[in-house]
């Protein structure tokens, strides 16, 4: 059996994003953010006095824009999303203490803008890298604080006053930084659930097509090649037919078991369909893939499984592909691999005959 592949007729494999599924998300919002800082900073430098001239408005502003544009130009930050929410909150966080400090510091109204980087941090950079912006807020605060004629940071009521102005923000953002941590959570356990196979765990026939596409394109730009294995569980049929189907699947629970102990951690695995099982060998030419292949093998032979009284040992039947020996196109190549998997298949039944 071969299977459905229909999948490879869709031009546009999906992959997972760097971080998490919500990063999307939080780099729309720090839009938002940026908007609103950007029309404070115009406010701030259009209401006159000595403000439009101060050179840490200015220099506030001109960092806020520069670094929007550039995470949403630059090749290299743009498609990294975790960067690109790294840099707009740092960039938030140098108008916020730009803005502050040009208008009397720690007295200053503007002492709430530094909710933009907290928040902007607790959306998009999850709560371990939320927790260095929240000590970062904390030191910019009290060099302003510092800065600031009037005041003494090395006395308690300094001390006081910190606490109850960023206390509040702090721990509003942190409860956000620690929600969204746990939707991450949920929405990567949903993600892991409709990829792997429910019995082995291994990824399943969609998930292992989506892969492929993005490996065989990978390995096209870069000449590299690769290997396709299809693995047939023998016997599972008559097993399940002259006993149970949990002996079934624990026969081919103990070939997946045998099969991730044998791959590396750069190939992929799929239980494909009931009984079969395909391995993508990345960077592996024929030579190598065979080798890992022998060690399959032999890995499934060496363990057995209980079922009733009975010791069971499993065998396989198994075909191999690689590319660009093979063929040029992943389709064909698992194909191929699935045509000599039948012909080991018929080999071993003429041997037992």
């Amino acid at each position: 059996m071969l299977g459905n592949h229909n999948l490879f007729m869709n031009s546009t494999p999906t992959s997972s994003p760097p971080w998490t599924p919500t990063l999307p998300a939080a780099v729309s919002i720090l839009i938002w953010f940026d908007l609103l800082a950007l029309a404070i900073g115009v406010a701030q430098l259009v209401e006159g006095g000595n403000n439009f001239s101060s050179p840490i408005t200015v220099v506030a502003l001109a960092w806020l824009v520069l670094s929007a544009i550039a995470v949403r130009l630059l090749p290299s930050i743009k498609t990294r999303l975790w960067v690109r929410c790294a840099i707009e909150t740092l960039a938030l966080l140098v108008f916020a203490t730009g803005l502050t400090a040009s208008t009397d510091g720690v007295a200053s109204p503007l002492l709430t803008l530094f909710l933009l980087p907290l928040t902007a941090a607790a959306i998009g950079l999850g709560r371990r890298t939320y927790g260095v912006t929240a000590v970062l807020v904390v030191v910019a605060v009290c060099i302003l604080g510092a800065a600031t004629p009037g005041r003494v940071i090395a006395n308690s009521a300094f001390i006081v006053w910190l606490i109850s102005a960023l206390a509040p923000a702090i721990i509003a953002t942190t409860a956000i930084a620690m929600l969204m941590e746990q939707m991450q959570g949920a929405e990567r356990h949903i993600q892991d659930l409709g990829s792997t196979d429910a019995l082995t765990g291994l990824l399943n026939q969609r998930a292992f097509d989506e892969t492929l596409l993005r490996e065989h394109r990978k390995a096209e730009s870069t000449t590299q090649a690769y290997s396709l294995l299809r693995i047939n569980v023998a016997n599972v049929g008559h097993l399940n037919e002259t006993m149970n189907r949990d002996a079934g699947n624990k026969l081919i629970a103990a070939v997946s078991t045998a099969i991730t102990r044998s791959i590396r951690a750069t190939d992929f695995a799929s239980r494909y369909e009931g009984d079969e099982f395909v391995v993508l060998l990345a960077d592996a030419d024929n030579a190598r893939a065979t080798g890992i292949a022998q060690r399959i093998r032999s890995n499934v032979y060496a363990g057995t499984i209980s079922v009733g009284n009975r010791l069971l040992r499993a065998n396989v039947h198994l075909g191999m592909a690689s590319y660009p020996k093979d063929r040029s196109e992943a389709r064909d190549l698992l194909m191929l691999a699935g045509q000599r998997m039948q012909h080991d298949r018929e080999q071993h039944k003429a041997v037992s005959a």
